[in-house]
């Protein structure tokens, strides 16, 4: 979906060049200016194609509207999202656990993006911002447009965007809140990552919500974000997750990672207002607390 903004010059953008207003005002990057600045009607003062060294003075009005890239078309997979939020910028789903949350090479058109894709038609590219591993549940967001997607992704990289993971863990923790940090590295020809001081640096933070005859329920966020952090740093810790064969839980009661993205806070790409948005665990996961 072609994301169109309207600025207007007020006087403390007075006798600013327009590429300033884009990157002082808007916040724009050098690489998104650089895409409005070849797209048809990418920027308009007054209703006039502009150039980014032209003078604004107060009272204009400077419209910008952004190119968005070329459609990909998948015709396999249909259905209804379970849509959990949605707006003219994003929309978050939560994504059941089996399905991945992209095109890959070995999942071409089975993912909740090309549900997502085919869901809305053709107007516009979802985009995913940060991801699940196929069998995690939950909460997933994606964005309609290209300068969302880089706003959002930003927030990640700044901390204002948060996830919090609800997690089945076998056993019970010595400590009942703790900030876990290591090391995970690839190993090479297999899925699983290792513990490896050459590796990437984890940070992963757990309380303990409840705890049952032989598991522990928690609730863990993660600082960083690597593949299978929060997996591995429980198997690392001496609590692999239910269902996790890969890092060497049991599967007997459940098939695959009790792991549920539950929580999800955010600010809006274009505004200053918080989203919390918040999603129940999965019922295969409320089965093993029963």
């Amino acid at each position: 979906m072609r994301k169109s903004l309207t600025v207007p010059i007020t006087e403390d953008l007075n006798g600013l060049k327009i590429k300033a207003v884009l990157s002082q005002s808007v916040g724009l990057s050098r690489r998104e200016i650089s895409r409005l600045k070849f797209a048809e009607n990418g920027i308009l003062l007054n209703g006039e194609q502009a150039y980014i060294t032209a003078v604004v003075t107060t009272g204009d009005t400077l419209e910008i509207s952004f190119p968005d890239r070329d459609l990909a078309h998948y015709t396999r997979i249909s259905g209804r999202p379970q849509i959990l939020y949605e707006d003219e910028d994003l929309v978050i789903v939560d994504k059941p656990a089996g399905m991945p949350c992209h095109p890959s090479h070995e999942h071409l058109d089975d993912d909740m993006g090309t549900l997502l894709q085919n869901y809305y038609g053709t107007a516009f590219t979802v985009r995913a911002v940060g991801r699940l591993d196929k069998d995690v549940s939950g909460i997933m967001l994606y964005a309609k447009n290209q300068p969302a997607a880089a706003r959002l992704s930003r927030q990640r990289t700044q901390g204002i965007l948060k996830k919090t993971y609800t997690a089945v863990a076998e056993g019970h923790f010595e400590k009942k809140a703790d900030v876990l940090t290591y090391r995970l590295a690839r190993r090479e020809g297999r899925r699983d990552r290792r513990i490896s001081a050459d590796g990437q640096e984890c940070v992963t933070e757990y309380t303990v919500l409840q705890e049952y005859e032989d598991i522990s329920v928690l609730a863990v966020s993660i600082i960083t974000g690597r593949t299978h952090q929060i997996r591995a740093g429980m198997s690392y810790a001496g609590h692999p997750l239910c269902g996790d064969r890969l890092y060497g839980g049991s599967t007997e009661k459940i098939g695959r990672p009790a792991l549920h993205c539950s929580k999800l806070v955010f600010q809006k790409p274009f505004g200053s207002e918080m989203i919390t948005v918040e999603c129940e665990i999965a019922d295969d996961i409320k089965k093993l607390l029963i």
